[in-house]
Parts: structure tokens; C-alpha cells; sequence
């Protein structure tokens, strides 16, 4: 499953957001990587663990909502500049796009939160958000380099609270990811699932399936994340997202069209509210040359939440065009090129596609 290719989520959460152009086909995402830690961080015992002790900040991130956490982190750092909670906050919203600049500023943000609190988890997670985002950004041969920074600012967080599972499962996708000469490591990605196997049991099971895909074990990965269970947990639910993402393009490749439709839907009847489940039905049409019919699952996706983390309308303007609808496809690719989240890849084709409707 070739680790979270879609951003929401190291968004290496990375997406799955369907491969996010870039290092090393890195998703959607390797964490979305979606190397976008989407981060809900989910404790052991039924207990949620909280980024953030404001209430109103946790919201926001859970909600994954650049513009609130911008606001709330400001108003924080304005009572106290050297706020943990407010640096981390505002590094975390200015990296959820893909504005060189912004992200300039995110990182700065994350170094000052370390230098001021080296021993606080999140500031160290928040790092790693950073540099996840770098790796999508930069050339290949690049963002190739960048990864160990991403894996070394992950185990710092998992060292300084080991009940932190959104690094845990990110660290554990980068050393199923990454050669061994950058620190890849199957037997290091397991030590990590068998550490939390009996207090973590769903969160030890998703990163079981990821773990059989990266040796593809594929029906043995479809196994074990369809029987995760994952509750109130969002961190798990994102991770289970791009799983079912990866898997079915892994099943997509192997032409086992009916399983993957079955897949889908049930991840769609599992997680209703959230715009994946449509969005991957909608490429799962698009596969088959349905285009009407992929048309009704991405229009549906764009009305569910995450929508702005999946490049819902560039593949919806591709659908349009193949069902002559090209004033509205128009419409939507410039819709898409105008988003702040857009992600490069997907944002050239896009770009290109427009001009060729003239």
C-alpha cells in the first residue's frame, strides 16, 4: 500500500490521496505521505489524545482548518510569543497547502517552538508536518534527502511520548518507504507495531496491514485493515482511509474491478461523512471509462468532509471532459488551480488541461 499517498495526513497522511507527484511517487496521502499529518493522536484504553489542550484548537485541527488555526495560534502567541501551543498551531495551518512561503514561515515556527520547548512532543511533530510537506515541494533527488530529517523528527516525538500513534504510524510508513541505506527498515516498522499490539490493538492492526502490503501480502493487508475497528479515533480513521486508497489501486493494477467497487463501498458505509470513499469510487468509474458515473461520486465527494484535501476537482474536470461538459470542466479546473491546496502535481496537469480547452 505504498504508504499514504495523499496529504490530509506525513498530509507522508501523504496523502491516500492517490500518488502525490513528487519524491519517489511519495503520495497522498506517503501520509496522505499525504506527508500531511492530518493528526488526531489517539491514545490507548479508549482514551483520545489531545494535540492540543484548547479545546478550540484541537477542533480546528482536527477539522483540518487552516484559517482558524492561523487565528486561534495568533491569538495565543499574542498573550505569550513563546506559547507551545500557539507556534504549533500556526506552523500547522500555514502547512497545510502548498505555498512555498507559507511553508517558509511554518518551518520557522517549528524551529522557534524546539528551541524554546525541545523536550514538548508536538513541537517535534509539528516539525515533522513541515519537512513532509518540504519533501512533496522540492525536486526529487531532493525530497529523497529530506526524508531521514521527516523519520528523525518523528522518533524524537515517539521518544518523548511513545503513546503518540499518528508518529508512531507515520514513522513506521517511512521505514516501510524508504531504502535501507536512508534508514528504511520492514523489521524496524514491525518492532514499532508489536510495541502497541496489546494496549493499541487497532492501531497495532492497521499498521499490520501495512506492513503485509510493503511485502505484498496483499490478501493478508486487505485482511487486517478490514477488520480495524476504529471507533472515535480520527488519527486511525485517516490512516484506514489511505489504506483502502493504496489497496485498491494495488487491486485496480491486478484488474479485480468488483473487489475493489466492494472495497470502497465498504469504506463508504464505514466512514459516510468523510469525501474518500466517493472520491476513490469516482476513480475506481474513471478506471472502467464511466465517466457519468464518475461525475455523481466526485460531485457527491465535494460535499463531504476532507473534500479540499483530495484533488476532488481536477479529476472531476477530467471526468467532465470525457462526458462533453467542457464549459463546466472550465469552471472546475480553475476552480482547482485557485485552491490553496491544491498539490503541484496534480496542479500542472490540471493547468495544462486548461489551456488545452482554450
Amino acid at each position: 500500500m505504498s504508504l499514504n499517498r495523499n496529504p490530509s495526513s506525513l498530509q507522508l497522511n501523504p496523502v491516500c490521496r492517490e500518488g502525490v507527484s513528487g519524491a519517489l511517487d511519495l503520495g497522498a496521502r506517503m501520509f496522505g505521505l499525504g506527508l500531511v499529518l492530518v493528526v488526531t493522536l489517539g491514545f490507548s484504553a479508549g482514551a483520545k489524545a489531545k494535540v492540543f489542550k484548547d479545546a478550540a484548537l484541537q477542533q480546528a485541527l482536527e477539522a483540518s482548518d487552516p484559517v482558524a488555526l492561523e487565528r486561534l495560534g495568533q491569538q495565543r502567541l499574542a498573550a505569550a510569543s513563546d506559547d507551545v501551543e500557539g507556534l504549533v498551531a500556526r506552523a500547522w495551518g500555514l502547512s497545510l497547502g502548498f505555498d512555498g512561503k507559507q511553508l517558509d514561515g511554518a518551518l520557522k515556527l517549528a524551529e522557534q517552538c524546539l528551541a524554546g520547548a525541545p523536550n514538548e512532543a508536538i513541537c517535534h511533530l509539528a516539525l515533522a508536518q513541515v519537512q513532509g510537506k518540504q519533501v512533496l515541494l522540492e525536486s526529487r533527488l531532493k525530497g529523497v534527502s529530506l526524508l531521514p530529517k521527516v523519520r528523525a523528527s518523528l522518533g524524537r516525538a515517539l521518544e518523548l511520548n511513545p503513546d503518540l500513534y499518528e508518529a508512531r504510524s507515520k514513522l513506521a510508513q517511512i521505514y516501510l518507504l524508504i531504502p535501507e541505506f536512508l534508514g528504511g527498515s520492514v523489521r524496524k516498522a514491525r518492532d514499532l507495531e508489536q510495541a502497541i499490539r496489546s494496549k493499541q490493538p487497532e492501531q497495532a492492526r492497521l499498521l499490520r496491514s501495512l506492513i503485509a502490503a510493503r511485502q505484498d501480502a496483499w490478501d493478508e493487508a486487505e485482511r487486517e485493515l478490514m477488520a480495524v475497528r476504529v471507533g472515535s479515533d480520527a488519527a486511525l480513521a485517516e490512516d484506514v482511509r489511505n489504506a483502502y486508497g493504496e489497496l485498491g489501486r494495488h487491486w485496480i493494477k491486478a484488474k479485480q474491478f468488483d473487489r475493489v467497487k466492494r472495497l470502497y463501498e465498504q469504506l463508504q458505509k464505514d466512514q459516510p461523512t468523510q469525501a474518500a470513499a466517493s472520491y476513490y469510487l469516482g476513480r475506481l468509474a474513471q478506471e472502467l471509462d464511466q465517466n457519468a458515473e464518475a461525475v455523481r461520486h466526485f460531485e457527491k465527494a465535494l460535499s463531504l468532509a476532507g473534500a479540499d484535501s483530495l484533488p476532488i476537482d481536477h479529476r472531476l474536470g477530467d471526468a467532465l471532459v470525457s462526458t462533453g461538459q467542457t464549459d463546466k470542466a472550465r469552471l472546475v479546473y480553475k476552480r482547482y488551480i485557485e485552491s490553496k491546496r491544491a498539490e503541484p502535481g496534480h496542479l500542472k496537469d490540471a493547468r495544462k488541461k486548461l489551456a488545452a480547452l482554450g
